[in-house]
């Protein structure tokens, strides 16, 4: 083995500043999925602040064609110097061993772009994951609380680093300042049953049942499975009110939403990280409606950016979208502070940070 580890090495040091992005880009397919657009977007803002020796390594490929994924990894993956990783929890099952050899004994600095809010948990339930993290250059967690658990365990190079998207920021003067019945609501994330996507349907159709007449309708964002499709078109063929209204591409969010009274963000993940569609939201200058998962107060303050409902009482989503429509004037103060907390998810804020953690300013 020493004969590969020594060809390794003098390929990876080959041209010593070559970055390398490791994640979903989604091969020649369209995915509107976090991690696939997080992972397309750091690649597109390096390149547009000057980074041009810029690989991409697509772990799309790993299951889909193992051949293309080991030739991106060897031939441009393996010239790099520095790695930004951002990988799904079986994508971290997969690479974790291999990039913290690297790390160790390739001179290798890797950073993990943690996706999602379960890494602390998997780290505690699996005890060679510290060794893997820790081996590496840095820990980006986008969420406080998780980067502050992480340290907890030992893993003493986890440091919080927003979530981001380049997107155009609403000005204040473009708020719609007038609502009226029926208030629009929408859902803006993968359509299935663990978003909450019934919840929404049920909590809409039970409001307008209870005034007799349409108070609040919703129309609902985003890629579905077949399977869910069909099941979700016999829910909508019974609601009027609602309607499934397709995938908006990423950079088209902002112009999809802006219109809308709120957002509603009902999740059956309790472990959700810091979901872009949250982004999306407060870009537009739309409060959301949420139900309290584990990071939820980082983005969201309840009364300021949106209302927020307990975890464990589903059922007060109807509650909140009523409180919603009752209070216009609240609502309308709550879409001009939307506007201020996107200002810390935007992409020159977070790349900027990207840059100086990484030593190439």
């Amino acid at each position: 083995m020493r004969w590969v580890r020594n060809w390794l090495y003098k390929k990876g040091n080959a041209k010593a500043m070559r970055i390398g992005i490791i994640g979903h880009f989604g091969g020649n397919e369209k995915f509107n999925d976090g991690q696939t657009v997080k992972t397309i977007a750091i690649y597109d803002a390096l390149k547009r602040y000057g980074l041009e020796d810029v690989d991409r390594i697509d772990t799309y490929y790993i299951k889909k064609n193992p051949f293309i994924f080991v030739s991106q990894f060897l031939n441009g993956g393996l010239r790099d110097k520095k790695y930004i990783v951002l990988l799904s929890s079986n994508g971290r099952k997969v690479l974790f061993p291999v990039l913290s050899f690297m790390s160790r004994y390739m001179n290798k600095d890797v950073y993990h772009y943690g996706i999602g809010g379960r890494l602390a948990r998997e780290v505690e339930e699996k005890p060679k994951w510290k060794k893997y993290v820790s081996s590496f250059k840095g820990n980006w967690m986008e969420s406080i609380e998780l980067a502050d658990q992480l340290q907890k365990l030992g893993v003493k190079n986890a440091i919080y680093l927003p979530n981001f998207k380049k997107l155009r920021l609403m000005k204040e003067t473009e708020l719609r300042k007038e609502y009226d019945e029926p208030y629009k609501l929408c859902t803006f994330s993968r359509v299935m049953k663990e978003k909450g996507i019934e919840d929404a349907i049920d909590a809409v159709r039970e409001i307008n049942d209870e005034y007799q007449r349409e108070v609040v309708s919703l129309d609902i964002y985003g890629p579905a499975e077949e399977a869910y499709m069909v099941h979700l078109n016999e829910l909508l063929s019974q609601n009027a009110t609602c309607r499934y209204c397709g995938v908006i591409p990423a950079n088209e969010s902002v112009e999809a939403l802006k219109d809308y009274y709120a957002l509603l963000f009902p999740t059956h993940w309790k472990h959700e990280g810091i979901p872009g569609t949250i982004i999306d939201a407060l870009s537009a200058g739309v409060p959301v409606i949420a139900r309290r998962w584990q990071y939820c107060d980082e983005m969201l303050k309840d009364g300021y950016t949106g209302l927020i409902y307990d975890f464990e009482q589903p059922e007060q989503l109807q509650t909140k979208i009523i409180y919603a429509i009752n209070h216009k004037s609240d609502m309308m103060v709550m879409k001009k502070n939307c506007l201020k907390k996107a200002e810390s998810y935007s992409e020159e804020h977070v790349i900027k940070q990207i840059i100086k953690e990484m030593g190439v300013e």
